[in-house]
């Protein structure tokens, strides 16, 4: 009896990682942003080659702080490159600068926001922003 409780309980337990395993993604458009404290602006890079936008977003959500930025350069359909960046927030409202050539290129970032505590510690939610010039642009 005690050998089938603890398959059960550990099925449990695995069964409730798995579940929480990937980040709730929500996306964020101009229409949301506020909601979710993200602004997004471009700025002037001092070269007519280089687009410079400023993203600055929540320190936390959900009481979660963000714990993870990742961003994926695009050249037309194709994606080029990406980066992940863990970090711990130094500040309330914390901001990234993000730079690509102005020309044929656009960008994608999620923003993944990480708990420490509770049964499934780990990144469980992410806003995404699927095209910066697109939401820079309205």
């Amino acid at each position: 009896m005690m050998k089938h409780t603890f398959k059960a309980l550990l099925f449990m337990i695995s069964g409730c990682a798995f579940a929480e395993g990937l980040p709730t993604n929500t996306e964020v458009t101009p229409e949301n942003a506020e909601a979710y404290s993200i602004e997004l602006n471009q700025i002037d890079s001092g070269s007519p080659e280089i687009d410079l936008y400023q993203l600055e977003f929540s320190g936390q959500l959900n009481e979660c702080p963000a714990g993870r930025v990742q961003t994926f350069l695009f050249d037309g359909e194709n994606q080029i490159s990406g980066s992940s960046m863990d970090y711990k927030v130094g500040s309330s409202e914390p901001s990234v600068l993000l730079h690509m050539p102005a020309s044929g290129y656009d960008m994608a970032i999620t923003l993944q926001y990480c708990c420490s505590s509770g049964l499934s510690p780990g990144c469980k939610r992410s806003l995404s922003i699927a095209s910066v010039k697109a939401f820079a642009a309205e």
